[in-house]
């Protein structure tokens, strides 16, 4: 791999450590994920586009679908559902019996 890519999916910011910079993107901006030809791309609400090179097959030497795949999955949860760890924290109440 490239030295010193990376990224980090935590539950309130998506961090891109590229050789051209790092990025810090809020999930909040976060709109839609693609796998494009230098990585993988975060589109934001405001119409940017961030890319991850870290999971690009130039970075690492070999295909990037499954480390894609698995990396999507977690972020199509996130955009769909929000921070996974608030339903955690904080389950709904059971509903309650019928009088």
């Amino acid at each position: 791999m490239c030295g010193g890519v990376r990224l980090e999916l935590t539950t309130e910011t998506i961090v891109m450590v590229n050789p051209w910079g790092t990025h810090h993107l809020p999930w909040s901006r976060v709109s839609a994920v693609s796998l494009g030809n230098w990585g993988a791309q975060f589109h934001t609400t405001d119409g940017f586009t961030y890319t991850a090179y870290a999971l690009s097959d130039l970075a690492s030497g070999t295909r990037q679908d499954r480390r894609f795949a698995d990396m999507r999955r977690i972020a199509e949860t996130r955009l769909l559902h929000g921070d996974p760890t608030q339903e955690a924290e904080n389950p709904s109440p059971p509903p309650r019996p019928s009088p």
